[in-house]
């Protein structure tokens, strides 16, 4: 096993209800567990979840289902353990908080069209009929996340390619190496990481100044000839 399987680390799925975290994060824990890795799921959104019964959808509710699972997430995380959690975790704020606090966070986002969500999930027509109340992205906000390291658009892609992109980010982040990656995708090999946009620029500028110095040295020098030519005294 790769030295990296020796870490945990939390991969935390969000979404909206019906997009698809826990089918996702599903295909991740088995395909993790697969490897040798010790992983746990915890699905935040299954009725039968201990860690989030007893509570309802009023905002404080869903902001303590975070700090559960989360802290659950957490102790998993520095005793070696990958922990792959599906939250709806409407709010950023709890999401970003747990970020700070976690020592390795992977955010994946799970987004999807709001005519696929009605297809798949009745709450929806049912909030819109104000039978329900307190439905994100209903009635009640969803707030996107705004730097997760996946973005999965289940309504465009289904769940193996997905897994693959959350597979690539964790290899791009140092979490998983290359002989993993190919044991978590059935022998695909990892793409290689894009360097920054600065560094990109730094070589750009330090290749045009390599291949325009050579030019410039050489003008100085055919000019210094020059001068020291029209100088020299003549004889005979």
């Amino acid at each position: 096993m790769d030295a990296q399987a020796q870490t945990g680390l939390i991969i935390w799925i969000t979404g909206m209800n019906g997009s698809g975290k826990s089918t996702l994060a599903r295909l991740l824990h088995q395909r993790l567990g697969l490897t040798g890795r010790r992983v746990e799921l915890v699905d935040a959104d299954d009725p039968a979840e201990i860690l989030t019964k007893g509570l309802g959808a009023t905002k404080e509710d869903r902001d303590t289902a975070v700090k559960r699972v989360g802290r659950v997430a957490k102790l998993l995380s520095r005793n070696g353990v990958v922990a792959v959690c599906a939250a709806l975790s409407p709010y950023r704020e709890p999401r970003d908080a747990l970020r700070r606090e976690a020592r390795r966070f992977v955010e994946v986002f799970v987004d999807c069209q709001m005519e696929t969500l009605l297809a798949r999930d009745p709450i929806y027509k049912k909030a819109m009929a104000g039978e329900v109340k307190n439905v994100p992205g209903v009635d009640d906000p969803y707030e996107p996340p705004t730097h997760a390291e996946v973005t999965v658009h289940s309504n465009q892609e289904s769940v193996e390619p997905a897994a693959a992109r959350v597979f690539q980010a964790l290899v791009d982040l140092k979490y998983v190496g290359p002989t993993e990656f190919g044991r978590l995708t059935g022998g695909q090999r990892p793409k290689r990481s894009r360097p920054a946009v600065g560094k990109k620029l730094a070589g750009r500028a330090t290749r045009t100044t390599a291949r325009k110095a050579p030019k410039k040295v050489a003008a100085r020098t055919a000019k210094a000839k020059g001068k020291r030519a029209a100088v020299a005294p003549r004889t005979g």
